[in-house]
């Protein structure tokens, strides 16, 4: 008889330590969801843009074809077609054709809205991508790492919701 408020104490805070468990995985997966809708968004403006930078007509041959090679490097965007983790993994080369585009066409008056419009939606994107990036290592932190590692196998929280860029694995 000693035993069962001991019994009932233990059993108590270990439900109640799986509630705290679970709401974090379930907060975390959120977040990462909420990120992973912002790389979609501003990877499909960056895209946008450079379609409209590259149907700008101009009187240099060689940046109608340095542009036509930009628009060829970026994948879809799409949120049926990729994950949002290869959009960031592929992003990054993009992103450095996008910094030297303002020594090649910046001398040009008709590209030069545009290419601050391009540098604006670039920097929301990589600024989404950083978030992405952390918000996942967060998520992956918290399902391998014992004890939530248990309530995530519970409860269908996996690292297989996610799909991973090669630098993103976290060892277990």
């Amino acid at each position: 008889m000693g035993f069962l408020p001991i019994i009932v104490a233990v059993a108590g805070f270990i439900f109640l330590w799986g509630i705290v468990n679970y709401h974090s995985l379930k907060t975390r997966k959120k977040e990462v969801e909420e990120a992973a809708k912002l790389v979609y968004r501003y990877a499909s403006l960056r895209q946008n843009i450079i379609i409209q930078l590259s149907n700008i007509k101009g009187n240099d041959a060689s940046l109608s074809t340095l542009l036509q090679r930009i628009v060829q490097s970026f994948h879809s965007v799409d949120k049926n077609a990729t994950t949002a983790s290869k959009i960031v993994s592929s992003g990054q080369q993009l992103s450095e054709q996008i910094d030297n585009l303002p020594d090649q066409l910046g001398k040009h008056k008709i590209y030069q809205s545009s290419i601050e419009q391009l540098q604006k939606a670039d920097f929301a994107y990589r600024i989404a991508a950083n978030r992405y990036s952390l918000k996942l290592q967060q998520y992956l932190n918290l399902v391998s790492k014992p004890p939530s590692k248990l309530v995530a196998s519970l409860f269908g929280f996996s690292r297989k919701d996610i799909q991973l860029p090669e630098e993103a694995v976290v060892s277990p």
